[in-house]
């Protein structure tokens, strides 16, 4: 742990910062956010994960943790976020949280903070002690570690105590015994280790514990012991009176211990605090071996080996510091989450298939097993449940369209036709089906499940889960699901085309060719494409509507799907530009709803300006960056990214409150009143997935097709005199590097080729470079 030492106060070059005043900035050699106050304008979350376990500390606690298990059941180990360390000088009674909650001083004599790929680091002065935290998260077992540093930067010989707080949950979900639950707690390996466990769960899943490297010189488990009958934690009697000397029966329970360490003066401790569950049913947990700071080290290591590697598959350097920023790194790591957790708690089928969609530009092997995984969540009849983990079987229509598209990309990245062979169950079914098949199922359920108009039945909700009321009555049909299936039909006809069915993919193309015609014939409404119509044949999201008059998502996937006209693009732009454009990106819809409308449903109950009802719903404004880029407005679509981000001068962090190294669901739009600007939930957001693409393929203009990579052959921005981009395909590495000199050209390797797709089957080395020149 010496090194630990020797970086207690990291500091970062002048060249290497990319500022956001007043709270802190990037370090962009440490791949860090530091923050140098713990008074941002909220609590900012880190997330920190492995493929089962998930604890999301901000600067202020340790955070809520929990596992899931294949099936999307969670375990909650920590529901409160109440993770708190509190240093005790026992000699003057001296007492502060690194964390600065729960105790609350607002003055130390250093502070920052910082958020890490992997690990949320907090270093604090207070009282002449200096504190290191270092919270981190196991490679694979349900553990998360704080490495703690003390040194005494005092002139005399004192004692500081350590202490460790968890509130703790461990109820299972829906349990009629969940009022009743019985805990029983006790210490093992010779006091390194408390345990606590619900006998209620016999399998044992329902249990936590915490050791140390050094032996716990008293512990706690019911929260009354801990904070006293009439304490708290911002002032717990077992800190600042005295630790209890016996145990009360455990009715809250929680997980406390401390640790006196004697400090001479320039003296340092550390000791390393593990907190866990057990990876599967029946674990003795005081069996297993107590964690060293090897193990740790070991662990760490192993996880940036592992981002090292997956995030440099893709590298873009381009004369926009920001945009190079946040799309090689916190972009990538955001969507890289998401393609582990989707949105945190359960999985969901069009989630997970956006995610996987995005993804394969880095990992589509992760994003082949996130499709897998999807398959056996679809009906025999092709609709699909909307989530599982637990199931919810709301009959959102547009599931299946995002297997299509994540089945697509797939394709397309690794060539792999094979998977279209795998045979996965049906949805609460005895029959089975290859991928392919399921795939046609989808079509085939939403081509005969069409209104009146030819269009896509709606009965409840499509990509916008709070447009509830449109079909309630089953005959409301949804513009956007139709030009979501008219996109699905052409990918449709590409992958029948590489199965060798030749006939089918002749049939989806024929079907394409309809629909879209439906669709401009039906939706097209002189100004705009309206969204939806009602059960009763009502426009939705039409010049003639006095709420909700004008939608985002059909003008974005009209373009996306290649609906629209060459001469509707400039009226259709115009219009969005108009109506819904924002500093910090596009409503989803104007005006919004003011009252709860039944024919619209519960997005007409959220509050105006808000979310869907009207918000900057970032995902959203992410379809119409990438339909900007189709219509040759790349410039247009790199200023909408940069103002959806969190380090919008238009929107800065003090409005926002958004943690500046994650995309946001979503902002309150203007009409919100005085929450315009404010963010909503960060980091579990499908944002990140579309803008990932939107940046690589749309602006960029890199795309891996079915016949190999599109390349564009100049930047997306006049002030850009060069750029590039490293990207990886099969196993193979392709730098591009572009150069504005007035003369068109390109070379691989030297070679001169001209602008068809590259196939890298094909290309010649390990090691490639094209060179453009335009």
């Amino acid at each position: 742990m010496g090194q630990l030492l020797e970086t207690l106060r990291p500091v970062a070059s002048k060249r290497s910062i990319h500022p956001t005043p007043p709270w802190g900035f990037f370090d962009l050699d440490a791949h860090e956010y530091v923050l140098n106050t713990p008074f941002a304008p909220r609590p900012w979350k880190n997330i920190l994960w492995n493929g089962r376990y998930n604890a999301q500390p901000t600067q202020h606690s340790g955070g809520i943790s929990y596992y899931r298990y294949n099936d999307g059941t969670i375990v909650l180990l920590n529901w409160t976020g109440e993770k708190y360390f509190y240093l005790l000088n026992t000699q003057t009674g001296e007492c502060f949280c690194p964390s600065v909650s729960p105790m609350g001083h607002k003055d130390f004599d250093f502070y920052e903070h910082r958020v890490g790929l992997r690990t949320s680091t907090t270093t604090i002065e207070q009282y002449g002690l200096r504190v290191v935290l270092i919270h981190s998260v196991d490679a694979s077992q349900p553990r998360e570690y704080y490495e703690v540093v003390v040194l005494n930067r005092g002139g005399d010989t004192t004692t500081w105590r350590v202490v460790f707080f968890t509130d703790l949950h461990l109820r299972p979900e829906k349990s009629e015994y969940s009022l009743l639950d019985r805990f029983e707690a006790k210490t093992s390996q010779q006091g390194h280790r408390l345990i606590l466990n619900n006998r209620n769960v016999r399998n044992g899943t329902h249990a936590a514990f915490l050791e140390c490297t050094q032996a716990f010189d008293g512990a706690a488990f019911n929260r009354e012991d801990f904070t006293g009958i009439y304490g708290s934690l911002n002032r717990p009697d077992a800190v600042l009176e005295g630790w209890p000397t016996a145990h009360t029966p455990v009715e809250s329970p929680i997980l406390a211990g401390y640790v006196d360490c004697p400090l001479q003066p320039g003296q340092s401790e550390s000791l390393l605090f593990t907190l866990g569950l057990p990876d599967k049913p029946g674990i003795a947990l005081d069996a297993l071996p107590v964690v060293r700071f090897s193990d740790v080290a070991y662990t760490k290591a192993t996880q940036n080996e592992r981002l090292e590697e997956l995030y440099g598959r893709l590298d873009v350097q381009t004369p926009d510091a920001t945009f190079n920023l946040y799309v090689n790194t916190w972009i990538k790591h955001q969507l890289h989450y998401c393609a582990y957790w989707n949105r945190g708690w359960g999985k969901g089928f069009r989630d997970g298939n956006q995610d996987a969609w995005a993804y394969t530009l880095l990992d589509p092997e992760r994003a082949r097993e996130m499709i897998l995984d999807c398959l056996p969540y679809q009906f025999a009849d092709g609709r699909t449940v909307r989530s599982w983990g637990p199931i919810n079987r709301k009959p959102y229509n547009d599931g299946g369209t995002w297997l299509i598209f994540a089945t697509h990309a797939y394709l397309a990245e690794s060539g792999d036709l094979t998977t279209l062979d795998h045979i996965a169950p049906f949805f609460e079914s005895e029959e089975t089906g290859t991928l392919y098949e399921h795939l046609c199922r989808v079509i085939d359920y939403l081509w005969e499940n069409r209104g009146d108009r030819g269009l896509c039945l709606m009965p409840y909700g499509d990509w916008n889960d709070r447009l509830t009321g449109i079909g309630k009555d089953g005959k409301g049909q949804s513009v956007w699901t139709s030009m979501a299936l008219v996109a699905s039909l052409h990918r449709m006809e590409e992958i029948a085309q590489l199965a060798g069915k030749k006939d089918e993919a002749y049939r989806f193309s024929k079907q394409a060719a309809e629909l879209t015609e439906l669709v401009r014939k039906e939706a097209w409404n002189g100004q705009w494409f309206s969204r939806a119509f009602t059960d009763d044949g009502t426009p939705v999201g039409a010049p003639t509507c006095d709420e909700g008059s004008i939608y985002l998502l059909p003008q974005a996937w009209s373009i996306l799907a290649g609906i629209t006209t060459d001469e509707q693009i400039p009226q259709l732009i115009e219009a969005v530009e108009t109506n819904l454009q924002t500093v910090h990106g596009f409503r989803l819809l104007t005006p919004p709803y003011q009252d709860l409308d039944e024919r619209i449903g519960l997005l007409s109950a959220t509050q105006p300006g808000r979310l869907e009802n009207g918000g900057n719903y970032c995902h959203g404004t992410m379809f119409m960056a990438y339909a900007l880029c189709l219509a040759e407005q790349r410039d247009k679509a790199l200023t909408v990214l940069k103002d959806m981000l969190p380090n919008n001068p238009d929107n800065p962090l003090a409005v926002s409150r958004q943690e500046p190294y994650s995309l946001t669901n979503s902002y309150c739009a203007p009409e919100s009143g005085d929450l315009s600007g404010r963010s909503h939930f960060s980091w579990r957001t499908g944002t990140a997935g579309w803008a990932f693409r939107t940046a690589i393929e749309g602006i960029m203009g890199v795309k891996a097709g079915i016949g190999g990579l599109e390349i564009r052959g100049e930047l997306p921005h006049p002030d850009w005199k060069q750029a590039s981009l490293k990207r990886t395909m099969r196993g193979k590495v392709l730098q591009i590097e572009w150069e504005k000199t007035g003369t068109a050209s390109r070379l691989l390797n030297g070679v001169p080729v001209d602008d068809t797709p590259l196939n890298p089957d094909e290309w010649p080395t390990t090691e490639n470079i094209l060179q453009i020149t335009f």
